[in-house]
């Protein structure tokens, strides 16, 4: 087992190593000024009451509610995100679980990575008699950016491609000095006064001259509000002080720690991870361990697929831990005219014997 995993390893850190011999990556990118949020919400019911049986046959559904926001300047920054599932039965919840953070980031250097920092988690689960809450202080290393200008200029890059307007990639330092032009939007007075330097910057290096339809393209990359993009990870540790015990018990000290990660591979997708752990000095005894993971792609302007998974695993002092999961699948397109939704719900709750599985279908059509 310990050569198994050791080979995992190996070949992740092969994975990594590779992936960065193959050039500029979107992550790459640095921005003095971070500041993106975003928040969704997803909703399924099904009822259905056969004639046949004497009850509602089924009557039960679920809703999903992730949010993010993010802000990281040289000196300080802050991350607030959550994220719930609930369980409907009779349009009454009967399932829940949610994960929620708080966390300030002080850096004492500009442009560390080392920083002080104050926050707050929050949980919550079937099973458990109340949430959990508790406040954190510590130290932790790591940093976060705004990297959707990069992936605009990526974006400029592969239209102007496709538009025969340019004729090979641009190299990584072109991207890099297009990104450069977008992320200071503040700067400029008008979109065209950008345009007219990514237009000098491009014309320059790749001996072209863009015309009209190559510029209104690029402007309407620069003015789309999609993709918002950040790469980058912290983590922290310190001692924080239960302001609400889940299973009632007395308030104490707990040591805490957590992990925070953003990835993209491409201008079209986005990974964010979230995990944290607390519990007292005895913490094998009692202790608390969540983790969130989602997975995003943007399939056109006007579909996109979502992955979820949160985790949750609650120790009592002196109880068996109670386990939660929820995943969920979402993917919602238009082919030829027909609009195509496909959810995936999968959920296990303390107790549970197996994963309870939600799968629907839709699609719908313009005949005439």
């Amino acid at each position: 087992m310990k050569r198994f995993w050791g080979s995992v390893v190996l070949g992740l850190l092969l994975a990594v190593t590779a992936l960065g011999t193959w050039g500029l990556s979107l992550c790459d990118y640095r921005s003095p000024i971070t500041a993106l949020t975003d928040a969704r919400m997803s909703f399924a019911y099904r009822y259905y009451n056969d004639a046949a049986t004497p009850v509602i046959d089924i009557n039960s559904g679920r809703i999903g509610i992730d949010y993010d926001q993010l802000f990281a300047s040289p000196n300080y920054g802050f991350t607030l995100g959550g994220s719930l599932e609930l369980t409907l039965d009779e349009f009454v919840p009967t399932g829940s679980l949610g994960q929620g953070s708080a966390t300030f980031r002080l850096y004492p250097f500009e442009d560390a990575l080392i920083f002080g920092y104050g926050g707050l988690e929050a949980s919550i689960a079937t099973g458990q008699p109340s949430p959990g809450v508790d406040v954190r202080v510590g130290l932790g290393l790591g940093r976060f950016s705004d990297v959707t200008p990069l992936a605009k200029a990526v974006l400029i890059q592969q239209e102007l491609l496709a538009a025969d307007a340019i004729f090979d990639k641009l190299a990584d330092d072109i991207l890099m000095g297009v990104a450069g032009v977008i992320g200071r939007k503040a700067e400029y007075e008008d979109v065209k006064e950008m345009v007219a330097d990514i237009e000098s910057l491009i014309e320059a290096v790749a001996l072209v001259e863009l015309d009209a339809l190559a510029l209104l393209s690029i402007e309407d990359v620069i003015d789309a509000t999609q993709p918002k993009r950040k790469c980058g990870w912290a983590v922290q540790a310190g001692i924080g002080y239960e302001l609400i015990d889940p299973y009632g018990g007395a308030q104490n000290f707990v040591i805490a720690a957590s992990a925070d990660a953003a990835f993209v591979t491409s201008p079209e997708d986005q990974f964010l991870f979230h995990a944290s752990f607390s519990g007292p000095v005895e913490f094998t005894e009692e202790n608390t361990l969540s983790a969130t993971l989602s997975y995003e792609y943007e399939l056109s302007e006007t579909s996109k697929l979502i992955a979820d998974y949160a985790f949750q695993r609650v120790k009592p002092l002196g109880l068996d831990a109670n386990v939660s999961h929820a995943a969920s699948l979402e993917l919602g397109f238009d082919i030829n005219g027909v609009d195509i939704g496909l959810q995936i719900t999968l959920t296990r709750e303390p107790g549970d014997p197996g994963w309870s599985i939600d799968v629907s279908l839709s699609a719908a059509m313009d005949l005439l």
